[in-house]
């Protein structure tokens, strides 16, 4: 009777540990829509280029490189392109998100030329959409000048000569295609995108006002974005009790269609005097905060753990930091990165001075290594019940996941679990927490965590079992791979975390 009621608790506490997971990934998702929503609603509201480009250094332009023929160099005023030959050459715009070139048609470039030149105009509306061109949008004159281009007024053509109609939403493809004299030069400093009138918003979006009110099934909220509409900056309203992943795809498929459009979460308010960022003064001053207290930690270190709780906080601080806390997007935080180093670092050096339980990285027997793959044809089985083919990974991709796979477990396993079993909790607790805290380190992917936790549920169990990290981490690795191979699109949104998730 005993052992059934340990069981019924476990598995409960297990129920609620998913719960939890789910709920913060929601919780979090619908922080960073009103986040996002508060910027479009301010620049819009300022009359500021909601689409703009600044031109610096080739990590600016799309493939960090040129299509054709010419010499990339950074410059102060702005990317400098040189011809050698004067032949044609293309530069891709980079699209983070769709852009609406219907309702901003005047294409704004900040230059300066060394000589005469042309400048053309392609765009390709999806992936797998008809690229249109538009020779000479403009004439360019040496010196620096301003052109604003009426994207409208251009005639625009397929390859096979096919009249096209002006661009409206664009998520592919927006290039300059410009042509100048051999060993003439080029600077692009910036480029923005500009509406023919200014965008009328209110200064005030209750928590119930929308133009489009979404359903929260799914295929009724396609069709509710498919019905006409001629809106530029719509505001859209997310359906009540969306998981992260529905939110996200609604959101989607909404700057699909208006790529102005304003996406506020259910019960959300947005008024244009929002709150006012994060300062990055106080994540440098956390980090130096943080330092501090991780020299302090290791010199007074003993031999023996006297304070597991602390360690394990101290830990895990650095990594939830950069992901928990989002700043691990597009472009990474650098004091989170560095906090998560210096964590990883901490744990290293504290287990080389003295290893609190006892593990080893190899198995002693054969039968160390089956144990931990059962989560694999798990994995399988989901990806025959809601999976598609099997998508080429890179090698290069491959061969590090199980490099990261295995430093993932020794810092759960070896390093976490290892001082939790230092205190007085029960085994099934502490085997709880491991791989709750090991699912937290994928927030926001809820669905990832949710995966994370049942899996790792079985790896602690199977390291108290039998203490070998490298079975773990294979199996790590592959159930990792085969879900991102053929999961990924259909039960999970994709395999990122962090801000990342997001994009």
């Amino acid at each position: 009777m005993h052992r059934l009621a340990a069981a019924t608790g476990f598995l409960l506490a297990v129920a609620v540990l998913l719960w939890c997971m789910a709920t913060i990934s929601a919780w979090v998702t619908r922080g960073q829509l009103s986040h996002d929503a508060q910027a479009t609603w301010t620049t819009l509201r300022q009359g500021q280029p909601l689409w703009s480009w600044t031109l610096r250094q080739p990590a600016d332009v799309v493939a960090r490189r040129v299509f054709g023929s010419a010499i990339l160099a950074n410059r102060s005023e702005g990317l400098e392109f040189t011809s050698p030959d004067g032949s044609p050459f293309e530069v891709g715009l980079p699209l983070a998100a769709p852009v609406d070139l219907a309702h901003w048609p005047w294409l704004q470039l900040r230059l300066h030329g060394s000589a005469t030149g042309s400048l053309g105009l392609s765009y390709q509306t999806t992936e797998h959409g008809l690229r249109c061109d538009a020779d000479d949008a403009a004439t360019l004159a040496p010196g620096s000048a301003e052109p604003r281009i009426d994207l409208r007024s251009l005639r625009w053509r397929s390859a096979d000569g096919t009249t096209c109609p002006p661009p409206g939403a664009v998520m592919y493809l927006l290039r300059l295609r410009l042509q100048i004299p051999a060993h003439a030069s080029l600077q692009i400093g910036e480029a923005s995108l500009l509406a023919t009138t200014p965008i009328r918003l209110p200064e005030h979006i209750a928590v119930d006002a929308a133009d489009i009110h979404l359903p929260l099934a799914l295929e009724d909220g396609r069709r509710a974005l498919a019905a006409p509409g001629d809106w530029s900056a719509p505001v859209v309203r997310l359906p009540a009790h969306a998981s992260a992943e529905a939110m996200l795809i609604l959101r989607d498929l909404a700057l699909e269609r208006w790529p102005a459009a304003v996406v506020l979460p259910f019960g959300q308010p947005l008024q244009s005097a929002g709150g006012s960022p994060w300062p990055l003064w106080l994540d440098w001053l956390a980090l130096v905060l943080y330092l501090v207290a991780l020299v302090w930690l290791l010199r007074r270190q003993t031999v023996e753990i006297q304070h597991p709780w602390l360690e394990v906080a101290a830990i895990a601080a650095g990594p939830l930091w950069l992901i928990a806390g989002l700043r691990w997007g597009s472009q990474a935080s650098i004091p989170g990165v560095v906090a998560f180093v210096a964590a990883l670092t901490y744990a290293g050096i504290s287990e080389w001075r003295r290893r609190p339980t006892y593990w080893s990285w190899l198995p002693q027997r054969r039968a160390e290594w089956w144990w931990p793959l059962l989560p694999l044809p798990v994995a399988f089985a989901l990806t025959l019940l809601d999976g598609h083919g099997l998508t080429h990974l890179p090698w290069a991709h491959v061969a590090a996941y199980f490099g990261w796979a295995l430093l993932q477990q020794w810092a759960m396993l070896a390093i976490v679990m290892g001082r939790l079993q230092h205190t007085r909790l029960p085994r099934p607790v502490i085997i709880l927490l491991t791989a709750g805290l090991f699912a937290l380190l994928h927030t926001p992917n809820g669905t990832l965590m949710q995966l994370c936790l049942l899996a790792e549920l079985w790896w602690a169990w199977c390291f108290m079992r039998a203490p070998r990290l490298v079975p773990i981490a294979v199996a790590h690795a592959l159930s990792a791979l085969l879900v991102e191979s053929a999961l990924t699109g259909h039960l999970l949104r994709s395999l990122e975390v962090g801000a990342r998730f997001f994009l």
